[in-house]
């Protein structure tokens, strides 16, 4: 499958606190969460482990309501210029701060984005070929050592970047979120084959 991934995350606590506790989903919440993106009436569908449904198919929205946070994973969210995401980050978040992870390991293509306040302060997208798609914002800690050199890329030649996009968007994931698709595990990382998401798909017509 590779790293692939169309995941935001509007947070109140560490979402390691709630993929690793025991806190439960709130169906209904999930529901009108899915309803949102999809823009009708949604039907549940059999849950993904959540490496699954952060990359789920076209048409398919996961959506998780717990305590403190909320996940919604849809392809549509998969824009090369996460900026062009705010408007709609900004009225689902309802004054959250929201965090989103966007890849594709066919394209080597990573994007991720930080909201606060109804504003984008962060915001990064990068492939081997067009190098910075997008720019938004102060670079994150996390980031320093892919900028700086210390993650240098492995018998690649002519590439428009000092490092792999994949490997950062999966630390984005991992600092984000806690988990990872690929790659450096630590040990506040989480099995994201262990965390179930609610799916759900527009409702058929009668």
């Amino acid at each position: 499958m590779g790293s692939k991934a169309a995941v935001v995350m509007f947070v109140e606590v560490n979402p390691r606190e709630v993929f690793q506790g025991d806190a439960r989903i709130d169906r209904p919440k999930s529901k009108l969460l899915a309803e949102k993106i999809l823009g009708t009436v949604a039907e549940e569908m059999e849950p993904l482990a959540l490496d699954l449904a952060i990359w789920p198919s076209t048409g398919i929205v996961c959506a998780a309501s717990f305590p403190g946070l909320e996940v919604v994973c849809s392809r549509e969210l998969a824009q090369s210029q996460p900026s062009h995401l705010t408007e709609t980050i900004s009225r689902l978040a309802d004054g959250r701060d929201a965090y989103g992870v966007f890849m594709h390991s066919a394209e080597d293509w990573t994007a991720f984005a930080v909201w606060s306040g109804r504003e984008l302060v962060r915001a990064l997208s990068v492939s081997p070929d067009a190098g910075i798609i997008e720019e938004v914002g102060e670079r994150l800690p996390f980031e320093a050592p892919f900028w700086g050199g210390e993650r240098p890329l492995r018998h690649k030649l002519n590439y428009a970047l000092p490092f792999h996009p994949l490997e950062l968007g999966n630390e984005a994931l991992k600092t984000f979120f806690g988990f990872v698709l690929e790659g450096r595990e630590d040990a506040s990382c989480f099995d994201p084959e262990e965390v179930e998401i609610p799916a759900f798909q527009a409702a058929r017509q009668m």
